[in-house]
C-alpha cells in the first residue's frame, strides 16, 4: 500500500492504517530502535507500541511539504526510541565513575548497553577531553599512551580525567541518569 493511502487511513482514524504502516515500516522501525540501544525483544516491542501511539496522536501534524512520510516516521521512531531509552535508564542505569577504570572492547554486553548514551555524552566534552575519555575508557589505552599521543604530560591527562568526570556527572544529571 502506498504512503498516501496509509496516511489517508490514519488521518481518517482507521486502525487498519496502523496495520499497513507496520507491514511497510516495521523492519525500518526495528532497525532504528535496535541501533538506539534497545536490544531486548520485550523492550523493543513496547517501544514500537509507543512509536505507533505517537504516530497515531501526531498524524494530523504531519506536513508533506516539510518531509516525506518515511522521513517523518524515521524522526518519530528515533525520538520515541531515545525517549524510551532515557525513561528506562532513569530507573535502571546507575553508572559509577569510580568503578569505570576501563571498558574492555571485548565486553560487548556492557558496551552495547552504554555505548550510545556514553558516547553521546562524551561528544559533549570539549577536545581534547572527549578524545582522552574515549581512548581511556572505551579503547582502554593507558595514561602513558594517551599523554604521548596527545603531547601532554601524564599529570595533565589525570587532571583532565578528574575534571571531565565532574563535567560528565553534570551532563548525566541533565540527561536524567543517576550515578553512584
Amino acid at each position: 500500500m502506498s504512503d498516501d493511502n496509509i496516511l489517508a487511513l490514519l488521518r481518517a482514524r482507521e486502525q487498519e492504517g496502523l496495520s499497513y504502516l507496520l507491514d511497510k515500516y516495521a523492519g525500518l522501525m526495528k532497525y532504528i530502535v535496535k541501533n538506539t540501544g534497545i536490544e531486548n525483544d520485550e523492550d523493543m516491542s513496547e517501544c514500537i507500541s509507543d512509536i505507533l501511539f505517537t504516530i497515531w496522536k501526531r498524524i494530523n501534524k504531519y506536513n508533506q511539504a516539510k518531509a516525506s512520510f518515511k522521513t517523518w516516521i524515521v524522526i518519530i521512531t528515533r525520538g520515541c526510541a531515545i525517549d524510551y531509552l532515557r525513561k528506562y535508564s532513569k530507573h535502571s542505569n546507575v553508572i559509577s565513575f569510580d568503578d569505570i577504570n576501563e571498558i574492555p572492547v571485548s565486553d560487548n554486553s556492557y558496551l552495547n548497553g552504554l555505548e550510545n548514551n556514553l558516547l553521546y555524552l562524551l561528544q559533549e566534552l570539549s577536545p581534547p577531553d572527549n578524545h582522552i575519555f574515549y581512548k581511556r575508557f572505551v579503547l582502554g589505552e593507558s595514561v602513558t599512551e594517551i599523554a604521548k599521543d596527545i603531547g601532554i604530560t601524564q599529570e595533565n591527562v589525570y587532571k583532565r580525567i578528574s575534571r571531565g568526570k565532574e563535567k560528565l556527572k553534570d551532563l548525566m544529571k541533565r540527561e536524567g541518569y543517576r550515578y553512584a
